[in-house]
């Protein structure tokens, strides 16, 4: 029978016309997994849950799931869905503090965990307040397949306003807060990606983004399945690897998308340099036989997508977006190579709706080229900040625009199309009367043929309010005035960094983002000079 859980409804029209289809092709325990399967799969753990929990429906109980990246996890978190529960997933390489942080602050009574994660998981039921917790291992599916019969005449009928997923904030610039995001929302999202990148039933991605942040579940996962394709899971990003896949002597269906952070391209680049010269034609070739590449979660240094559109990738231009845990995807760069341009984030997405504020003098912003914050509404949109009802309220304008913190202009040489300036509270920099984007300068500073990485952050300063310092990696020796005589025929003055750190790697996390709250203070203290 049809269930109200609208990827599931999919899910199980493709088992039932094409049983067969690839549904996820996991590298990690070398096995293909059908629609069929993953349908039976998914029901029947489902059932499973509610038996656990001693009633029908789950009723948006917090499910964690604490589990390593492969089959296992991606049941695990559909059957949460379609069981009535509300899915929290983890992240198993944050430290043990973190996930009891989110599981305390997502009032979890239930963890889902795999083999390589009991112990923790023993541990994280221990350290929660007694009884609150229970605990529950996710079965290895692939070693143990599942019974196929289906039973689900006792699954919860969920309508569109139930809670679907609690994913945190990336905590770049406070705290993490748990973003709850509705079964109707989800829909949302995932549906206005596969209209607007074309997809079909005959792709197939690969994956290596991590399992609990926005890109690897909503834009990569689950996409994939509503669009009725498939999608090869990798533990992780191995350079050589990927491009022996694309290559594909070994006859496997070929990959026809790959979405990654920009880090993902700039190690790509990498492994492809570090190929022998006979191999990297047959690589870029391999590059461009992709149907679509896409970069996001974090700005694209415009020297990494120059290189790539250039020769790397055989003349694959990638395609950026612009989204956030509590807005799905946003704005994307055209389809069509043509509408793919440097600089920009591109138009917004199908049902999303998009204006620019100025907050400073209470109005919108009409003309183009003119600064303003990003407010957003559409069916996307996140339900709440969880058990933060003021917080949730203080995010919105007028009750129904979302502001995303993100600075950004509509673009006057291309109609249409928005640019990004970064957060208003890290990316903008104040600095003797004038306002200037922390990305403009790291744009610059990437430009220089010896800076590998740059982060670019508003130290205070008494005089200034604040000064321009930059935090790089460098391919050779370099002072301060080096960086500063080298900038200043590309950028204005007041936008030349006037204070340098040297580091050997710049610190990210795992979609790529940089925590410029807390670099500040690790590079420069209280450097107030």
């Amino acid at each position: 029978m049809p269930h109200s859980f609208p990827l599931l409804q999919r899910i199980a029209q493709r088992a039932q016309q094409a049983p067969t289809a690839p549904a996820i092709v996991d590298t990690i325990s070398n096995r293909t997994i059908d629609y069929a399967t993953l349908y039976a799969d998914i029901c029947n753990y489902s059932l499973e849950l509610e038996a656990a929990f001693g009633q029908t429906d789950l009723q948006d109980a917090r499910v964690g799931i604490l589990a390593e990246k492969g089959y296992p996890i991606v049941v695990a978190l559909l059957a949460t869905f379609a069981a009535g529960g509300l899915a929290i997933p983890l992240l198993t390489s944050l430290p043990q503090p973190e996930h009891h942080y989110m599981l305390s602050q997502g009032t979890a009574s239930l963890l889902l965990y795999d083999d390589e994660n009991q112990a923790r998981a023993d541990a994280l039921k221990h350290e929660m307040q007694e009884g609150t917790l229970a605990i529950k291992l996710v079965p290895d599916f692939v070693q143990q397949p599942r019974a196929k019969p289906i039973n689900i005449n006792s699954m919860p009928e969920l309508s569109g306003d139930r809670k679907a997923m609690m994913l945190f904030t990336s905590g770049t610039t406070g705290r993490p807060k748990g973003v709850v995001t509705r079964h109707s929302a989800l829909s949302a999202q995932v549906s206005s990606i596969v209209k607007y990148w074309e997809w079909n039933e005959n792709d197939l991605l690969y994956h290596v983004l991590p399992l609990n942040h926005l890109h690897g579940i909503v834009v990569a996962l689950l996409t994939t399945l509503w669009a009725g394709a498939a999608v090869e899971l990798h533990a992780k990003l191995l350079g050589e690897q990927v491009w022996r896949r694309w290559i594909n002597k070994d006859g496997k269906p070929p990959i026809t998308l790959m979405f990654g952070v920009p880090t993902v391209y700039t190690r790509l680049i990498s492994a492809y340099d570090a190929l022998p010269e006979s191999e990297k034609e047959a690589a870029s070739a391999a590059s461009a036989s992709l149907r679509l590449q896409v970069s996001g979660s974090a700005p694209l240094p415009e020297s990494v997508k120059r290189r790539w559109d250039e020769e790397v990738g055989g003349g694959q231009v990638l395609l950026e977006r612009y989204g956030m845990t509590e807005t799905g995807i946003l704005l994307s760069t055209g389809f069509h190579n043509a509408k793919r341009i440097a600089g920009h984030v591109g138009f917004p997405l199908p049902g999303v709706h998009v204006r620019l504020f100025n907050k400073e003098e209470n109005r919108l912003v009409e003309a183009e080229e003119e600064q303003g914050e990003i407010q957003v509404k559409g069916p996307g949109i996140f339900n709440e900040y969880w058990n933060l009802p003021e917080v949730t309220a203080a995010e919105f304008e007028d009750g129904e625009w979302f502001k995303t913190g993100d600075i950004g202009v509509l673009s006057k040489e291309h109609p249409g199309m928005y640019k990004i300036f970064g957060r208003s509270s890290v990316d903008i920099i104040k600095s003797g009367g004038e306002k200037l984007s922390a990305l403009d300068v790291e744009r610059a500073l990437l430009e220089l043929d010896y800076i590998t990485d740059a982060a670019v952050v508003g130290v205070p300063n008494e005089e200034w309010g604040q000064i321009v310092g930059a935090i790089v990696v460098a391919s050779k020796d370099v002072t301060l005035e080096d960086i500063r005589r080298d900038l200043r025929s590309k950028i204005a003055v007041y936008k030349v960094p006037r204070a340098l750190r040297i580091y050997s790697a710049i610190p990210r996390n795992a979609m790529g983002k940089i925590a410029k709250k807390t670099l500040v203070q690790e590079a420069f203290g209280n450097n107030n000079r």
